[in-house]
């Protein structure tokens, strides 16, 4: 088993949410976070008056981390699903980690491994 994290763009989330659910994979966790690759980020941002713009340097930005575990045979289908939504040739198109997973439990039923995941 594999853990799959992916960080991508918030405005893409919805589409890859879909993207995977229509490939029937519905189990995932997500969270909304903070965090930046390799360049700073530069930004404008207009506050109260729309004539006012004011320009912020800031190391991080606002991104989304999908979770999903899935079997090592599935890990090649999610990653294209997800680089298939999300790649658009830019900086901050995200990031995707692919993780041993050891084992896994499901409380309710005491279920352990892949069965688990199902």
């Amino acid at each position: 088993m594999k853990q799959i994290i992916a960080i991508i763009r918030p405005k893409l989330y919805f589409k890859t949410k879909d993207a995977l659910s229509e490939n029937r994979f519905f189990a995932m966790s997500t969270k909304e976070v903070l965090g930046r690759g390799r360049k700073n980020v530069d930004f404008t941002a207009n506050e109260g008056n729309i004539n006012q713009k004011n320009i912020y340097n800031d190391t991080l930005i606002a991104k989304k981390m999908i979770e999903i575990i899935v079997r090592d045979n599935e890990v090649d289908k999610v990653v294209d699903i997800i680089m298939s939504v999300n790649k658009s040739n830019s900086n901050g198109d995200g990031k995707i980690f692919i993780i041993p997973v050891e084992d896994s439990i499901r409380i309710h039923t005491g279920e352990k491994g892949e069965e688990a995941l199902m």
